[in-house]
């Protein structure tokens, strides 16, 4: 790198010379880090070319997805029990209304109302810290939580499971275990596969996953019919074959929601130990629907890499929205009218999935957010068909 310039000393020296240069210093550091980022963004410049959105008038909700509870050797989906006492405490002591899945997903199928500031408590896989350290709390503080569960590693029994006898102490007072399919296998289309195969695959996934729990856990178990996309991938194929057997699809890529979303892939935020700082938890839980009225492409499967996705409003939204990628490159933008805006990458998303995130202030001093998933085709290590 080459040195930079050396300041003149005589300007240095001069109280005025002095006082012009600290001055600049600080409406450059202004510019560069304002307004304020979520986590995920702070690596890439601000550039706000418009005011602040407005605050959102339609309340939207928050769903947050775990997996594990305390167990350390799993940093990349486990969240230290500190850092998740301190999430509960924020929520009680800042009038969060905290819903199970079911009541929200009920909620947005009737069009009802939902309250400001709602959250949700998802998990994934029904690991056994989910039984010893996540639902005492939650029984403690008289909380609902859903978790979604894949059936074969119950049956099986594996000992980093919870067992059906543990979900029959529990269910209930808003406790509820959902559908991740039986074998927790990849749902989307193998190469490998023809369409009649494949949708046999995967009824006999979902169907066979919801015929346990109800057989384990009673014929109320998961009457709202969620399903959890096995590690958050889908395809458009997929998700339509979900909505055609009456299944709501759950991702896992971050998002508000609201009544509007799309319940084919409704959006939830991963907590872990990497995502789950105090600044950083605050921000998603006060998260509102940015208001992408369609996305092109739905589909998440990547046909042109690097992709270009192209999201429209339902109303001109302002031109300060950023969209970064996972590792908080700044994204490409451009503008086609006041409500349509296409991103895409530089460079190539490597497999096996990404997405792409965009957020946006409000004038309340909360944040827009919506991202949308990617699953990258690559036959040697997933196996995944280009529908």
């Amino acid at each position: 790198m080459p040195n930079p310039p050396r300041k003149s000393k005589r300007l240095l020296s001069h109280p005025i010379g002095y006082g012009l240069m600290l001055l600049a210093g600080v409406i450059i550091v202004g510019l560069i880090t304002w307004p304020p980022q979520p986590p995920e963004a702070s690596s890439a410049p601000v550039a706000a070319t418009a005011p602040p959105a407005p605050a959102a008038v339609d309340n939207s909700a928050v769903i947050l997805i775990y997996h594990h509870f305390g167990k350390d050797s799993v940093p990349s989906t486990n969240i230290r029990l500190a850092q998740f006492d301190d999430q509960l405490d924020y929520l009680a002591e800042n009038d969060f209304h905290v819903w199970s899945l079911s009541q929200l997903v009920t909620a947005f199928q009737n069009q009802t109302p939902i309250p400001d500031k709602t959250v949700v408590f998802t998990v994934d896989d029904a690991w056994i810290s989910v039984y010893q350290e996540a639902i005492p709390r939650f029984k403690a503080r008289g909380w609902p939580m859903t978790v979604f569960v894949n059936t074969d590693a119950i049956d099986q029994g594996y000992r980093s499971s919870m067992t059906w006898e543990q979900m029959r102490e529990v269910q209930g007072d808003g406790i509820e275990f959902v559908n991740h399919s039986r074998s927790h296998d990849p749902l989307i289309r193998r190469t490998d596969e023809s369409d009649q195969a494949w949708r046999k695959r995967v009824r006999e996934e979902v169907s066979g996953a919801q015929q346990r729990l109800q057989a384990e856990l009673g014929a109320e178990t998961n009457q709202t019919q969620l399903l959890s996309y096995p590690y958050g991938e889908f395809s458009e194929a997929l998700a339509n074959l979900v909505k055609e057997m009456g299944y709501v699809g759950i991702a896992q890529n971050s998002g508000a929601v609201n009544r509007h979303s799309d319940l084919r892939a409704l959006m939830r935020f991963p907590m872990s130990e990497a995502f789950a700082d105090m600044e950083a938890f605050k921000q998603k839980v006060n998260a509102v629907v940015l208001p992408v009225e369609n996305i092109d492409p739905f589909d998440p499967i990547i046909r042109d890499n690097p992709p270009h996705l192209t999201l429209s409003f339902t109303e001109p939204p302002g031109r300060n929205i950023q969209c970064f990628n996972p590792q908080g490159d700044r994204l490409q933008q451009q503008w086609l009218d006041d409500t349509t805006l296409e991103i895409w990458d530089e460079n190539p998303i490597p497999p096996p999935r990404s997405r792409y995130a965009c957020t946006q202030p409000t004038q309340d001093g909360r944040w827009r957010w919506f991202s949308h998933s990617w699953v990258v085709p690559k036959a040697a290590s997933s196996g995944l068909q280009d529908d």
